[in-house]
Formats: structure tokens, sequence, C-alpha cells
């Protein structure tokens, strides 16, 4: 009788023990996965802006010097970025990012365009498009048109740019965002360097999803 009474003395501690670390357990669990859940939401949420800006109409020419507004994008996810040619560093990086992105997400979403606006039309010709864009996919588009144009994609994202004319190699200082457009013509997100393609596909993903939900 006495050795009983004495295991229960050790196992009613032992038990007690076992039950508070069972429900420690748990509400780590609970509130990981509440984090998790948090972290995601707002990481989603971080992407969009408040009140996303309709795209207006606008006029401009691709690299094949054809015709490029609205209705070109209308129906298609877009990513938008701004550059020029001769642009050293930031341009072909991201460039090159792009394609990788491209790449791996275009057999899963077939109304995606990747789409390289020129902030220095004076040099950049259709010609010289065509062959930038054409290096990394050939998918890939090319734009220029009138920076004096007030309907112009530049000025309706809002891209601030500088250039430095010291002489005819002179560069221009430029964003290095990766914008995104939905297919209702929405200017959805913007997508801040360093740019990497895997985290701009988990990016995209869950905007999509998110529109998708919400429509």
């Amino acid at each position: 009788m006495l050795t009983k009474l004495s295991n229960s003395k050790f196992l009613i501690p032992i038990m007690a023990v076992l039950v508070i670390s069972a429900a420690g357990l748990g509400f780590y669990i609970s509130l990981k996965q509440s984090q998790n859940r948090l972290e995601q939401n707002t990481a989603t949420q971080d992407l969009f802006w408040p009140n996303p800006k309709q795209i207006n109409d606008f006029n401009s020419k691709d690299h094949d010097n054809k015709d490029f507004g609205l209705k070109q994008m209308s129906g298609k996810w877009s990513f938008v970025f701004f550059g020029y040619t001769n642009c050293p560093d930031i341009c072909p990086i991201t460039m090159s990012v792009m394609a990788d992105v491209y790449q791996k997400i275009v057999d899963e979403f077939e109304n995606v365009q990747i789409i390289f606006i020129t902030v220095d039309p004076e040099r950049d010709t259709a010609n010289k498009l065509s062959s930038y864009v054409s290096y990394f996919h050939n998918d890939f588009i090319g734009i220029h048109s009138e920076l004096e144009n007030e309907n112009n994609l530049i000025k309706q994202i809002g891209i601030a740019y500088f250039y430095n004319k010291e002489d005819e190699k002179y560069l221009v200082d430029h964003s290095a965002s990766i914008f995104i457009i939905d297919p209702k013509m929405r200017l959805i997100a913007k997508l801040s360097p360093p740019h990497q393609s895997e985290t701009i596909i988990d990016k995209f993903k869950n905007i999509k999803r998110f529109i998708d939900e919400k429509n």
C-alpha cells in the first residue's frame, strides 16, 4: 500500500509536467501558425497600394515600330521595368532576372508579358530596343515614346529619371523597381530591388491569388 502511494506521489508531478508541456507545445504551434499567417498576409498586403491606380490609354511604339497602348496590355499581367540600353549595370542585371522569372512562369501563366520601357528614347531607337530585349528573351517587348507625352506610362506611373549629359556617352539615373499591372490595367504593385527570381515569382503568385479571390 505504501509503495503504491509512493509511486502515485511521483506519477502525479510527472503527469502534470507532461500535461503542461503538451499544452505549451500546442500553444507554441498555434502561435507559430498564427504568426506565419500574419506574416504571409502582411507580405501580401505590403505589395499593394491602398488604392491601385487605373492606367489610362497611351500611345507608344514597340521595338517593331508598331503601335502599343492599352489594347496590347489589357487582359494580361504586365511586368514593367524602366531603363535604357546603354545602362551599364542595373538594367542588364534586372532583365536577366526577369528572363529567369519568365522562363519559370510562362507555361503556368500564359497571359504574362515583360515590358522594357526606355527612359532614353533619343538614343534607344526601335532597332536598338529590338536587339536589346531579344537578347534576354524573344518574347520581351521594348517600348519607346515621346517623353513629353502626358499620357505615357513613365508619367502615369510617376517614374523619376535624370540625365547626366556630360558627353554623348551620358548615363541616366532611373528607378530600379519592377512594376506590376494587372489584366484590368490597374497598377497593383511595386517590387523594389534587389531582385531575385524566386522572390519575384512568390510575390506575383501571392498577388494573383489575392486578386483572383477578391474577384
